[in-house]
C-alpha cells in the first residue's frame, strides 16, 4: 500500500466529526495562512524544531550531528546550518532536555491503520471514527485515499478537513472517499485571500460548489480571525456565496486562538499575527446570529 508523511496522530478529539475521533495529521499544504496553528504542517518534508528555552547549551548535539550542521565556537555558542541538516534525528536523541524534535515521518497505510485501530472500542461506543487533517489531506491524495479505504474496510466512520485548494478531479476523488467533509472558506475577497493565505480563492470556491453537487455531508468552516475576515461585510459576502450554492451547508465558525504561536519560534519563523487578540465567544455568537438571520444554519466551535 501507499505511504506518506504524517506529523501527528491525535486521539480523543471531539471537534473533528461526530463522536470521539482520532485525528491523523498529514504533512504538506498549498496555503500559508497567517493564522495557521500548525506551521510545522506546511512543508511536506520533515522539519527540525528547536526550543531555546529548554536548551542549556550542553553542546551534546554538536558531536552527535553526522553532517556538521551544528557547530560551536566555544562554550555558550551554538550555530545551526539548515543547508547541511539531513533531519536524521541524531541531535534529538543526544539532547537531554528535549530542546530538539523532528516534525514529520514517513508511515505506511498499515502503520497508520494499526495506530488508529487501537481506539476502535471508543469509536463504537461514541459513534466516532477517524478524521484526516493536516496540513492538507489532498496534498497527498493517493495516500489519503488509501487511508480512507483502509479505515472503511474496518468499519470506521471517516472524515476529512480540507482547504479545498487542489485539482478538482483529485479533490473530489478524495472527498468522495470520506463520510464527512469539513471544508474551510477563509475569505471571499480574492485580493484579501491572497494576502492572508498566499493563494487566490477561485479554485477553492469552485471546488466547494462541485462538492455540494456530489457529497451528502458537507460542513463549511470559517476561521473567524479578528482584523482578517470578521467584519460585517466579510460575513455578509460569505453568507451570500453560501446561499448561491446548490444546497445550504451547515456552517461552523472556528474562533481564532493563539495556541500555535509558540511553534513559529520553534521553527525560527516570525508569527504574522503577533498581538492579535483571540476571538471571544461573544464575537463568534454574534457572527452566528448574523448568518442565521440570513437563513443559514450555524454554530461556533469552542477553543
Amino acid at each position: 500500500m501507499a505511504g506518506g508523511a504524517i506529523f501527528d496522530i491525535q486521539r480523543f478529539s471531539l471537534q473533528d466529526g461526530p463522536g470521539l475521533r482520532t485525528l491523523v495529521f498529514l504533512k504538506g499544504c498549498p496555503l500559508r495562512c497567517v493564522w495557521c496553528s500548525n506551521p510545522e504542517s506546511q512543508r511536506h518534508e520533515p522539519q527540525l524544531l528547536y526550543d531555546g528555552d529548554r536548551c542549556t547549551l550542553c553542546l551534546n548535539c554538536v558531536p552527535a550531528c553526522p553532517s556538521g550542521a551544528l557547530t560551536t565556537a566555544g562554550e555558550g555558542s551554538l550555530s545551526y546550518d539548515l543547508t547541511l541538516c539531513t533531519k536524521c534525528g541524531a541531535c534529538v536523541a543526544a539532547c537531554p532536555n528535549a530542546a530538539r524534535s523532528i516534525s514529520g515521518r514517513q508511515m505506511s497505510v498499515e502503520e497508520v491503520l494499526a495506530a488508529v485501530l487501537r481506539d476502535a472500542p471508543f469509536y463504537r461506543r461514541s459513534g466516532g471514527g477517524v478524521t484526516l487533517g493536516g496540513g492538507e489531506p489532498t496534498y497527498q491524495p493517493d495516500f489519503a485515499e488509501a487511508l480512507l479505504r483502509a479505515f472503511k474496510e474496518h468499519g470506521m466512520d471517516t472524515a476529512i478537513e480540507t482547504c479545498g485548494h487542489a485539482d478538482t478531479r483529485t479533490f473530489l476523488s478524495v472527498a468522495k472517499a470520506a463520510d464527512h467533509v469539513f471544508f474551510d472558506v477563509k475569505q471571499l475577497d480574492r485580493a484579501r485571500h491572497v494576502e492572508l493565505t498566499g493563494v487566490p480563492n477561485e479554485l477553492i470556491l469552485d471546488n466547494l460548489r462541485a462538492l455540494m453537487h456530489i457529497h451528502p455531508d458537507v460542513t463549511v468552516r470559517y476561521p473567524l480571525v479578528p482584523g482578517c475576515n470578521d467584519s460585517g461585510d466579510d460575513l455578509r459576502s460569505f453568507a451570500q456565496y453560501l446561499l448561491r450554492l446548490p444546497r445550504m451547508p451547515l456552517v461552523e465558525f472556528v474562533p481564532y486562538h493563539r495556541f500555535g504561536e509558540h511553534k513559529y519560534r520553534l521553527l525560527g519563523r516570525d508569527y504574522g499575527l503577533a498581538g492579535t487578540p483571540p476571538c471571544e465567544e461573544q464575537e463568534a455568537d454574534s457572527a452566528c446570529t448574523l448568518l442565521r438571520r440570513l437563513g443559514l444554519e450555524c454554530s461556533a466551535l469552542s477553543h
